[in-house]
């Protein structure tokens, strides 16, 4: 009798836990469209989201801050949910929308719009007030967790991305273990879980199989926003705090004026959101990052470019403050007689050619050299910097005579010069009425725009008081800047926040660029993790192609730069008179390197090349070496060897994509030499001298 009781004990406490966890599973309620599921957990708020039924994030809230208090909705109080069918410019499928409510606080909701057959989802988060009054917030969190979130295997080859806000200041992209040593800037994994931040975006990666996470904002009219992410240590298996949000200030925001950090300007209305953020799990990252282009450009479409690959010269790589008239006329003369309709560059194309800051003319000299470029069968391309104070002095009158003064257009921080303008200002915008009116006159179809980050800055108040962020401030001006432009002229952003990108063309990927290797590797750092940005810009802009006195192995690799882009500015001073006349090596090298018919034409073919991994990394700027492309009837490889010394290179092309049973052997070639490819056994094999790259395209059968 005593051996059944405890057998009749044991049973019951097994009936009681089967009790507990059938409880527990009815108060887990599931939405599920597509490929995706939410989650929701009735007695804690929490939420989990899963893709084709396995769990991606768990234990999920959103956060934000009203007053000084940062609430989440975990706990929050009562939650309902609804349903209902969603057909948008992403896609079809469901909308699914919780509503948090609590006494005294304002209601919030989290809508998750789930398509059929996409690989993310969507996610926002709304406040607003039960009695309809208007509230205000400079901080609101959709994707929230501190649990152990494991979806990428356990091995040491998981990677998370930074990206950063703009490409100031020689920044460079990263791509890290996600753990480090005992520093916090240490490159490298070790007994410490990484803590970083990336800027709009991030890629959560393994290397090895190219599975991860892409994360981020697909709208920025209104916030900066940002991913923090706390890795794990040793073996890196999981994320262990992911917190995706809008409201990020920070010193690589430029946001940090004299050690104050300014805050995030609050957003107010009736209703407040959050951007609108995509979470997805791809099989590979990289087509993570590109869909995430795509569903940027489809919600708000990027500035509709028609035209040919970019070509040309600006006079910033290799004339500097020493540019003249006469220099710039004799400029536009080398090109016509040494480089126009020479090996195919810009064979179906426009030649731009470019004054720089300090052209050191006036208007009228302008508008010669515009006619001059006309004459010469090219257009002519001017630059200007519409957000910047370079003086500082508010008593100054500004351009046009309109009676304002430029400390009517600076904005201020913390009561101080930002050493910017209030893109909402009259009296910026008069200035942007008066510059763009003399672009126009004189004739220039391409403007190069420089240190646009001045114009997103959060400030103490902008004069347009419906405009509270910095974001709002520039998307405003950029709005107004293009408009009175038209369509007619290039936009190319030189130094410029990485969002919004509609108001432009093209988009200088990385700061300045020369021709030395390190210039070159740290312009491939920016291409290697932001090859992606060519979704939404017409072009990546690979900065100004300098020859100079670098080597002929650098040479060729800063020209390589213009194969993976698409675009084709040179930078030497190709002047042969005036006051700063360039120099006969340079010249000749600029002329050699330019007119090879065969990178030409890849050139002007805007191939979209792609990284062939994430987790290798070369140089001292951390980039990644190996690219590849397919064109219609070929396959294009791009290999750069940033001063590693010669190698002795391998390549197998399945991991590319590509059968190598599929390729006319007979027809393909490195494109620099001309050079036959040698293929066995499904692997390309060539040797890559230091500081050299190599383009091959392999043609399809």
């Amino acid at each position: 009798m005593k051996i059944k009781k405890q057998n009749f004990r044991w049973i019951g406490l097994c009936l009681a836990c089967m009790l507990l966890g059938m409880n527990a599973l009815a108060d887990s309620h599931d939405y599920s469209q597509g490929k995706w599921t939410v989650s929701l957990d009735d007695a804690t708020s929490r939420f989990a989201l899963l893709k084709d039924g396995q769990p991606v994030l768990s234990e999920v809230c959103a956060r934000f801050k009203y007053g000084s208090t940062v609430y989440e909705t975990a706990g929050y109080g009562t939650a309902s949910v609804s349903e209902n069918t969603l057909s948008d410019v992403v896609g079809n499928g469901k909308q699914v929308v919780i509503t948090y409510t609590s006494t005294g606080r304002p209601t919030v909701e989290q809508r998750f719009r789930l398509y059929d057959g996409k690989d993310f989802l969507l996610t926002d988060v709304t406040l607003s007030m039960p009695d309809g009054s208007a509230l205000a917030s400079n901080y609101i969190c959709p994707i929230f967790s501190e649990a152990e979130n494991l979806f990428l295997p356990q091995n040491a080859h998981n990677r998370f991305l930074t990206v950063p806000y703009d490409n100031d200041g020689f920044v460079t992209y990263g791509s890290y273990p996600l753990s480090r040593g005992n520093s916090p800037t240490s490159a490298g994994a070790g007994r410490f879980a990484r803590d970083s931040i990336s800027f709009e975006v991030t890629a959560i990666f393994n290397g090895e199989t190219q599975q991860g996470m892409v994360i981020g904002s697909v709208s920025h009219d209104t916030w900066k926003s940002a991913v923090r992410l706390t890795g794990s240590p040793l073996i890196q298996s999981h994320i262990s705090r992911l917190e995706c949000f809008s409201g990020v200030t920070h010193a690589a925001t430029r946001d940090e004026h004299n050690g104050y950090l300014q805050p995030h300007g609050a957003v107010k209305g009736a209703r407040v959101s959050s951007a609108t953020m995509m979470v997805g799990l791809f099989d590979d990252w990289r087509t993570g990052l590109e869909t995430y282009g795509e569903v940027n450009a489809a919600i708000t479409p990027g500035h509709p470019y028609k035209g040919p690959a970019i070509w040309g010269w600006n006079s910033w790589g290799g004339m500097e403050k020493h540019c003249n008239y006469e220099g710039a006329l004799s400029v536009s003369d080398f090109i016509k007689e040494n480089i126009q309709d020479q090996g195919n560059f810009a064979k179906d194309g426009v030649i731009y050619v470019g004054l720089d800051a300090w052209d050191n003319m006036n208007w009228e000299q302008r508008k010669r050299f515009v006619e001059y470029c006309h004459a010469n069968g090219q257009e002519a391309g001017a630059y200007w910097t519409p957000w910047s104070d370079w003086v500082g002095d508010p008593s100054r009158t500004l351009e046009g005579n309109h009676g304002y003064t430029y400390g009517q257009a600076q904005s201020r921080v913390n009561g101080q010069l930002s050493g910017g303008f209030d893109p909402t200002a009259p009296a910026t915008l008069s200035r942007v009425d008066w510059y763009c009116e003399k672009f126009l006159q004189s004739g220039f179809k391409y403007l190069k725009l420089d240190f646009l980050n001045s114009g997103s800055k959060e400030c103490d108040h902008f004069y347009r008081e419906d405009i509270t962020t910095g974001t709002q401030a520039y998307n405003f001006g950029m709005n107004y800047l293009r408009e009175r432009l038209g369509d007619s002229v290039i936009i190319d952003l030189s130094i410029s926040p990485l969002f919004p990108y509609q108001f432009a063309d093209a988009r200088r990927i990385s700061c300045d660029a020369w021709g030395e290797m390190w210039h070159t590797n740290y312009m491939m750092n920016s291409f290697s993790f932001g090859w992606w940005l060519d979704r939404m810009y017409a072009f990546n802009d690979p900065d100004h192609l300098v020859m100079g006195n670098r080597s002929d192995a650098e040479n060729i690799s800063r020209m390589t730069t213009a194969v993976v882009t698409g675009y084709c500015i040179l930078g030497d001073n190709l002047s042969t008179r005036g006051s700063y006349v360039g120099t006969a090596v340079s010249q000749q090298k600029a002329k050699k390197y330019s007119t090879y018919e065969r990178i030409n034409d890849l050139i002007a073919m805007r191939l979209h090349f792609r990284p062939a991994y994430g987790h290798h990394v070369y140089g001292s700027n951390s980039s990644v070496d190996l690219f590849y492309a397919e064109a219609e009837d070929s396959y294009v490889i791009a290999h750069f060897n940033y001063g590693q010394g010669d190698k002795n290179v391998e390549i197998d092309l399945s991991t590319l994509g590509i059968d190598a049973n599929q390729i006319d052997i007979s027809r393909s070639m490195e494109c620099w030499t001309g050079m036959a490819v040698n293929i066995s056994n499904g692997k390309l094999t060539y040797i890559l001298l230091n500081d050299r790259a190599k383009v091959f395209r392999l043609y399809k059968q």
